[in-house]
């Protein structure tokens, strides 16, 4: 294995693309959202299966309600019109937040990061070892 070497770099980060940020988190809060929607049903059916529901429900009765249920589509519904309304609230705050970031990166000049970056070291090749 070629030895290795380390040296330290200092980047100075002034500007994010808004755009960029948009596509990133539009892309990633709709992951988000539909994981966190199969998951809801995935835990919905194991909840309704266990008996877990009719519990809890029996449980919101004994406080004196006459009548207590839940309607699992109205519930799926609401939960998908919630999470559409997060994913587009979370996206619009992560640009606001890139926009404010380039208007304070302008002020003091950015933010200074220092990174290592490793470089290969070839070896050099001896005449009589060179593979053919």
């Amino acid at each position: 294995m070629p030895p290795r070497r380390v040296r330290r770099v200092s980047r100075v980060i002034r500007d994010i693309d808004p755009w960029s940020v948009f596509k990133v988190g539009i892309i990633f809060h709709a992951a988000l959202y539909f994981v966190a929607l199969v998951s809801s049903v995935l835990i919905w059916n194991v909840a309704n299966s266990t008996g877990t529901i009719d519990n809890v429900e029996r449980f919101m009765e004994s406080f004196g309600w006459d009548s207590f249920s839940f309607d699992g589509s109205q519930l799926f519904r609401s939960v998908g019109w919630l999470g559409i309304f997060l994913a587009i609230l979370g996206t619009g705050l992560w640009v606001l937040a890139a926009v404010v970031f380039n208007l304070v990166a302008d002020l003091v000049g950015g933010v200074r990061v220092t990174v290592l970056e490793e470089e290969v070291v070839a070896r050099p090749v001896e005449p009589g070892n060179a593979r053919q």
